[in-house]
């Protein structure tokens, strides 16, 4: 059984451009066997504004500004349970996190190369998820030699 990705573009920012779909599902099925994760996973990628993803990084984040991309681990079952939160459906595939990205913020940083950025978004936000980070300087290195690994991988000319 293999990864599920969910793609979520509810404002239609991205709707015409059908490419980046498929690479974004290639990047996170290639992260996803890279570290190592072999049990079906199931992760949602949302494209939304500025506005919506200022709302959320001051919501969660506690910066009152938009940003490029937040991710969101799932909560586990114990936290679950300790606070008498709500259970999910059964599914059959362990959801992992999500994954928002603001479009306007990858368009100012594309260098015209929509889909380059916004793949290495995608990618930055499941290396969080996995539990990546690159407060300290060691970090980043480890994180962003991944990203740039995973994104050489993803767009390779044959």
């Amino acid at each position: 059984m293999s990864h599920q990705i969910e793609i979520y573009d509810e404002k239609e920012l991205i709707s015409e451009n059908l490419d980046i779909n498929t690479l974004i599902i290639k990047a996170c099925n290639f992260t996803l066997k890279a570290e190592g994760v072999c049990s079906p996973k199931l992760l949602s990628i949302n494209f939304t504004d500025d506005k919506e993803m200022a709302f959320l990084n001051n919501k969660y984040m506690g910066y009152n500004k938009t940003t490029d991309v937040l991710s969101f681990n799932e909560i586990s079952i114990g936290t679950q349970e300790k606070y008498n939160w709500p259970k999910e459906e059964k599914v059959s595939h362990e959801r992992i996190g999500e994954i928002i990205i603001s479009v306007p913020q990858v368009i100012k940083q594309c260098m015209n190369n929509f889909n380059h950025e916004c793949v290495k978004l995608v990618v930055h936000g499941l290396l969080h998820i996995l539990g990546y980070d690159h407060a300290l300087k060691k970090e980043e290195l480890i994180m962003f030699n991944k990203t740039d690994d995973i994104l050489s991988y993803i767009f390779k000319k044959n």
